[in-house]
């Protein structure tokens, strides 16, 4: 019993110890393009500039990803280092967390990721006590493919509270995009080696 509970101790450390690293780390990785999206005209700048980027699924060499910060730009086929950041640090985190989760458990359709890549834009940009692509600094400005995804957009806003939050993984760079993505695995090297020394001390104990 005791020597379980040093490696359910051991176990628990490991993972604070890799939590904490996760902080610090970097990651790189090539920009591949946008799957799954849509191209759609919109603001973020309460009308002062009228953008149609391409919008959905941000696709790595290593990962997928929504874009959490408009302003900049990023291309596809280029290498970007992104640093690790404390997914708290991010506005409105959670909504974000629970956005993607709604988009995992949805048909996951060009129009879904385009909508929750607008939802996820205005929950990091907008104030709003109700948020919406309708009204407000960031919205959706056009004709039919726009209120379409702005139905869409307020329906996963609305109904996000309902769903199991992802883990997310927050990744940020002063030149590119930031993201959000959801299936990112940090490098577990503190985590194998205690669990490890866990192992070892459980058989020494036993012999």
């Amino acid at each position: 019993m005791k020597t379980t509970r040093l490696l359910i101790c051991a176990v628990a450390f490991a993972a604070a110890v890799s939590s904490t690293r996760v902080n610090g780390q970097t990651l790189a990785s090539r920009f591949e393009g946008i799957s799954l999206g849509a191209q759609l005209q919109g603001t973020w700048t309460n009308g002062e500039g009228i953008h149609s980027p391409p919008v959905g699924i941000s696709s790595f060499s290593d990962f997928d990803a929504f874009c959490v910060e408009p302003t900049q730009g990023i291309e596809p086929g280029q290498e970007v280092i992104y640093q690790i950041q404390d997914p708290t640090s991010l506005t409105n985190y959670d909504r974000i967390a629970r956005l993607i989760g709604a988009f995992l458990a949805s048909s996951r359709s060009a129009a879904d990721a385009a909508a929750v890549q607008w939802a996820i834009w205005e929950s990091t940009s907008e104030f709003l006590l109700e948020p919406s692509l309708a009204d407000g600094s960031v919205r959706l400005i056009g004709g039919a493919p726009e209120l379409e995804t702005i139905g869409l957009a307020n329906e996963f806003l609305n109904n996000a509270p309902k769903f199991e939050p992802v883990t997310l993984t927050y990744l940020r760079n002063d030149q590119y995009q930031d993201m959000v993505s959801w299936n990112v695995i940090p490098e577990p090297s503190s985590l194998g080696l205690a669990v490890l020394s866990g192992l070892l001390l459980f058989r020494r104990r036993r012999n």
